[in-house]
């Protein structure tokens, strides 16, 4: 039967009983899918427009593009709140100046031709010629073998040859040794980000950011590890991702030879590594949170389905524990967290959150469950950071303003300006204390026409047709809440006082473009000058490059790895008790908040 997508116009041919949804993905549609098509999260709308379905109406003949299956041809409308429109991807990050000294060695040979009187096989004529520059070869790839004869007596004797680590891998005629490639990859739930690197020079040469395409198939690592269950769902993603993967080293090898690409380093959460490797990620759901690696991983790219040369190696980075993965040790790689006496706290925010805590005599890290709510998942009218979306908010004496992403009419709130707007709410006694929206008289006369009832409770007016409810202020309580408990454990753990901390770091694309000031507001971060909050773009990816273009780096991130200490947060008696004391705005004891507490001082409304 055929599919029509309207107003794209895009006709698909499918299966009698398909959703709409999976008509959708082979359709190229994107469509937000927040909780992986189970049918709860609401945000997959779409309009039957002409044919029959199986599948429920929720309402001005919306029907949920998950839950509703086609039974014959048909057009279908979707709506534009519905489309998942292109995220503003976060590339750069704090740049590290090491010695280059990466794993990929070009050498080019000029070799003394064999003879009758000198029958030395070729590979060992390349070994001795090797041997004599210190170049110590300790395998050799079939590859190489197959095409060492030939190309040896096309070039007469003159050839470069590649080794990865101390592995002969390639060889090619003349000399070049100019043309060394390597690409550093950041696989996030959420974006992927790679990186093209001329390992002679350890410069970047081009970058290219994009979605990750798993999340068709849900926003979190849960859901994902839910679809995963199955080995034609685990499939599914490696499929996806892997693609994606090769389409990105297309995009940023434009005007090389992708064959002189011979290593990649790769960096993600534990769930993404799992997912990228076809590895079943299943016991990380399950108590006691087991991965099935550690690392690091070398494998060859051909075993992976990676097009770049099919002798290059693919490098991942060493995990911790737990959902604490190789971004967390790029993250500490690129920061140098675990160097010098001062106590400093990384906060990597993402879909999924990790926190480390401590310097170079002890460093422990935890992963918060802090759920997708910083990407709009469960917010009523949350969304990512897309042009349309609000992302900062001001309220003051009945006057409210709101900032969107390239100054487009407002279509939704992202995680940075859900928090700009409850910290605004707070301040102006809007929400009180425990994030309840006031019913108090002065209140409602400064903002009667924006706090209104919906059918699921309070809720207040930010901009047209977008509000921020009860229930949204419950969301980021939870998310908030997870983070300052999983921090203030691991502060606790090292006997840290908020005055001790000399720094804190702030990563990923939340972290970045989170405004600080209202951060502390709502007690999602430790109350420190502000001037002491430094955030640090896509770190992880950083930590990448700096894997890909130095040995060196390896050997440190391997050491951080094994010296970072996991603190499991669902194990601790104590972690219930520091959650709900950190969903109060911006805590239960503002004690430990003493400058928020001052800012606060005429706002907060403990009714």
């Amino acid at each position: 039967m055929e599919i029509v997508f309207q107003p794209d116009g895009k006709r698909v041919r499918v299966e009698k009983g398909i959703t709409v949804m999976e008509a959708a993905i082979v359709a190229g549609i994107p469509l937000e899918t927040v909780c992986g098509g189970k049918g709860v999260c609401g945000k997959c709308k779409v309009k039957l427009i002409k044919g029959r379905s199986l599948g429920e109406e929720i309402g001005e003949g919306l029907m949920l593009a998950c839950k509703t299956k086609m039974i014959s041809d048909a057009v279908i409308e979707v709506p534009v709140e519905t489309r998942l429109l292109e995220q503003k991807i976060l590339v750069g990050g704090m740049e590290r100046k090491i010695p280059l000294n990466p794993n990929i060695r070009k050498a080019y040979l000029k070799l003394t031709k064999p003879s009758l009187s000198d029958q030395m096989a070729d590979l060992n004529r390349i070994t001795r010629a090797l041997g004599k520059r210190d170049i110590i070869v300790e395998n050799v790839r079939l590859g190489f073998i197959r095409q060492l004869p030939v190309k040896l007596r096309k070039s007469d004797f003159r050839v470069t040859v590649t080794l990865v680590g101390n592995d002969l891998v390639g060889i090619e005629e003349g000399d070049t040794t100019d043309k060394k490639y390597g690409i550093a990859f950041d696989i996030g739930t959420t974006t992927v980000v790679d990186y093209l690197v001329d390992l002679n020079a350890g410069k970047e040469v081009s970058y290219a950011p994009r979605m990750n395409p798993q999340v068709f198939y849900g926003d979190d690592v849960v859901s994902r590890i839910d679809f995963a269950k199955t080995d034609v769902g685990l499939r599914k993603l490696n499929d996806k991702i892997v693609q994606a993967v090769n389409e990105m080293i297309d995009e940023v090898s434009v005007g090389i030879d992708k064959e002189n690409v011979y290593e990649m380093s790769i960096v993600g959460n534990t769930c993404m590594l799992h997912l990228f490797l076809n590895v079943p990620p299943t016991s990380l759901a399950l108590s006691p949170y087991v991965s099935a690696l550690k690392g690091p991983v070398d494998i060859k790219a051909s075993e992976l389905g990676i097009k770049v040369n099919d002798d290059a190696n693919i490098h991942v980075l060493p995990t911790i524990a737990g959902f604490v993965g190789a971004d967390t040790v790029g993250v500490l790689l690129a920061s140098l967290l675990d160097e010098g006496d001062d106590v400093r706290l990384a906060i990597d925010i993402g879909t999924n959150v990790e926190i480390a805590l401590g310097s170079g005599e002890r460093i422990i890290a935890c992963s918060a469950a802090a759920g997708p709510a910083f990407e709009g998942a469960h917010i009523q009218h949350g969304m990512r950071a897309a042009p349309g979306a609000i992302h900062r908010a001001s309220i003051s004496d009945g006057d409210v303003r709101v900032e969107t992403i390239d100054d487009a009419k407002a279509r939704g709130i992202t995680g940075s300006g859900l928090v700009d707007a409850v910290a605004e709410m707070l301040k102006s006694k809007v929400i009180n204390h425990s994030g309840k929206i006031s019913d108090d008289p002065e209140i409602t006369s400064l903002y009667g026409d924006r706090l209104i009832q919906e059918k699921n409770g309070a809720a207040f007016i930010l901009a047209e047709g977008i509000t921020v409810t009860q229930s949204d202020i419950r969301e980021l309580q939870l998310a908030k809440g997870a983070i300052y408990a999983g921090t203030h454990i691991l502060m606790k753990e090292l006997g840290v006082k908020t005055h001790d901390i000399a720094e804190i770091l702030l990563a990923g694309a939340f972290g970045t473009y989170m405004p600080k000031e209202n951060a502390q507001v709502i007690g999602l971060i430790p109350d420190i000058p502000l001037d002491m909050v430094k955030d640090i773009g896509n770190a992880a990816g950083v930590g990448s490059k700096m894997a890909l273009i130095s040995k060196n780096a390896r050997l440190r991130a391997e050491i951080i790895s094994k010296k970072v200490g996991y603190v499991e947060l669902s194990g601790r008696k104590d972690f219930q008790d520091e959650f709900m004391d950190a969903m109060f705005f911006p805590h239960a004891n503002l004690d430990y908040f003493p400058h928020v507490k001052k800012l606060l001082a005429n706002s907060i409304s403990f009714r």
